[in-house]
């Protein structure tokens, strides 16, 4: 891990200062994000040939705050934080590979493009930022660098494989490690060897009823996934092993960090201790900014995209996460200030207590929270503060899958807010690949929604579906219903000058009542046609059902064999 550093600054305080003039915010304006409903289909916003430039143009108006002393704060800052953050992606990626890598000297006369995601083994739609990012540097003199968010929770140890027939088919989960109590994936190791070990052979056992699905890319990357084991025994660091092995051999040399060692930085707990010394007016702003967003969006849930950060008896809530090493429960974090230090709680116990004046760096506050790794302390970032500090230290783009997109509308109106700098552009990214096991039937939703008009339209107007040999013995039940309609609309009509409310709606019953039984007559000679559109209905719901196993995009690339995905790579034109 780097060493602390006392950050170059001897006036902390002025850092986001951007000038005398405020800051322009956007318009609050409701997003259009959704993911691609078609195969093939790829969503960018902006468009992937305007990724280069806008990186070029966040780069330009961080370096344009130099126009004061505080430009200067926070070009020194990011250089700060990308070295230590680099240098920390570059000793765990080259533990991941078994490789020497090293850090180029002009690393900070470079674009820097970052993704994150968590260690799972996920679908295509989310493999491809990563993709993306490692394309352009492949091909550029950029840097691309991956978050892993090693401290989200686990969801599942299993992977969803399709089985049944193409007429019924069915998600089955197949393991690769023992089902466990929900934890973080940094605290999360390898269960049952054994297991891990025979996944790739099981799943293809699985697979074996669908030819397509011949030779996956699990039977390719499993290898090194089993590799790694030797070199950790952490979960996510063998599934991440086992994805980069492969983009690796497609030409990819992304960094990768887990958000555990980035959040031991002192860059990153510069950054902790500078929301830890405003906690109050950044708890303001955050929920400010939250209604916002829940009123645009016409959200009324308490939690999304996030919930209020609390207060109670001076306690205030901080976007970060903290734990102790072999808990499986994250508490919220607390911070409370009492003269010239400041408190650290996770609601029931005070974990330390940082030094903190109001005319000074926060190299001591620093110091402190270098030790809590050593006391089996954890202290880690939230999703909207993941973001956060990696479009303002680091990143000179992030690309975000569509969720993370949500947290940075929020996150936009931060850093004008709180400190007073215009945000960074991001990217949104996403994508869909159907697994190509079976032929998805030629259905949709509106082919139900017309089948069940029809019926509906048997019941009241079977008269409508006759055929000409059922016509003539129709023709007076026709011809009264006819009558009826006549004298319903004349009613209306002469409502004003008719007969009493009383005789008015005997009359209407009356009719109703011959409505119905003329209907009930006339269905039943419409009988054999219902009875057809029974079945019809019955086969597209069953083709509709299918086709939600055929088409989703929820099932992990290692199952998809290596030519369709490399052909997503390649369909990633961002020139």
């Amino acid at each position: 891990m780097s060493s602390v550093t006392t950050f170059p600054c001897k006036n902390p305080d002025s850092r986001f200062d951007s000038g005398p003039g405020t800051v322009p915010e956007l318009l609050w304006e409701k997003q259009d994000l959704l993911v691609p409903r078609y195969d093939d289909a790829i969503f960018s916003r902006p468009e992937l040939s305007q990724m280069l430039s806008d990186a070029e143009e966040n780069r330009r108006v961080f370096k344009a705050c130099s126009r004061d002393r505080s430009g200067k704060i926070i070009s020194g800052l990011r250089e700060w934080a990308r070295r230590a953050v680099l240098e920390e992606a570059v000793r765990y990626t080259s533990e991941l590979t078994g490789k020497d890598i090293e850090l180029p000297e002009d690393f900070n006369e470079r674009l820097l493009l970052i993704t994150g995601h968590q260690p799972a083994l996920y679908h295509p739609g989310v493999w491809v930022k990563n993709l993306l990012i490692g394309k352009v540097a492949q091909k550029t003199q950029t840097l691309s660098l991956n978050l892993i968010v090693d401290n989200d929770l686990v969801s599942s140890t299993s992977i969803r494989v399709p089985q049944g027939t193409r007429s019924a088919p069915f998600f089955s989960d197949i393991s690769f490690d023992e089902s466990i109590e929900k934890k973080p994936w940094e605290e999360t190791t390898i269960q049952n060897k054994d297991l891990f070990c025979s996944f790739a052979e099981r799943t293809e056992q699985a697979l074996e009823q669908w030819p397509e699905l011949s030779s996956p890319l699990l039977s390719e990357i499993w290898p090194a996934a089993i590799a790694h084991m030797k070199v950790s025994d952490r979960l996510a660091d063998c599934l991440v092993a086992a994805r980069h092995a492969q983009e690796q051999r497609w030409g990819i040399e992304n960094l990768e960090i887990p958000i555990s060692r980035l959040c031991q930085t002192s860059p990153f707990l510069w950054f902790a201790c500078y929301l830890f010394k405003f906690a109050e007016q950044f708890r303001n702003t955050h929920n400010e900014v939250l209604g916002e967003y829940r009123r645009v969006n016409r959200v009324r849930s308490k939690t999304h995209p996030v919930p209020e950060l609390t207060e109670q008896d001076g306690w205030i809530e901080s976007p970060f996460w903290i734990w102790r090493v072999g808990e499986t429960h994250r508490h919220q974090l607390f911070i409370k200030r009492d003269q010239n230090r400041i408190l650290l709680s996770d609601g029931k116990n005070v974990i330390t207590t940082l030094p903190m004046q109001e005319n000074c760096d926060l190299s001591a506050g620093i110091k402190v929270l270098k030790q809590l790794s050593a006391q089996g302390i954890r202290l880690r970032t939230r999703a909207l503060t993941t973001t956060l500090f990696a479009r303002l230290f680091l990143g000179d783009l992030f690309v975000h899958g569509i969720g993370g997109a949500k947290y940075d509308e929020m996150t936009d109106r931060i850093f004008t807010r709180f400190f007073h700098l215009t945000p960074p552009r991001y990217m949104t990214l996403s994508a869909t690949k159907y697994l190509p096991f079976c032929q998805p039937f030629d259905i949709q939703q509106c082919d139900e929604t017309c089948l069940l008009q029809v019926l509906r339209d048997l019941d009241y107007n079977s008269d409508r579906h006759l055929n000409a040999n059922q016509l003539p013995k129709a023709a007076s039940l026709v011809k009264r219903k006819q009558v009826l309609i006549h004298e319903q609309q004349k009613v209306r009509e002469d409502r004003a000058k008719a007969m009493n409310q009383a005789e008015r709606r005997r009359h209407n019953r009356q009719r109703f009542r011959e409505f119905k039984q003329i209907d009930a007559e006339l269905a039943l000679l419409t009988s054999n046609l219902r009875d057809q559109i029974n079945e019809d209905l019955v086969s597209v719901r069953q083709q509709i059902k299918a086709n939600e196993v055929i088409q989703s995009r929820e099932i992990s690339f290692a199952l998809y064999p290596e030519q369709v995905l490399k052909q997503l790579f390649d369909n990633l034109k961002y020139e």
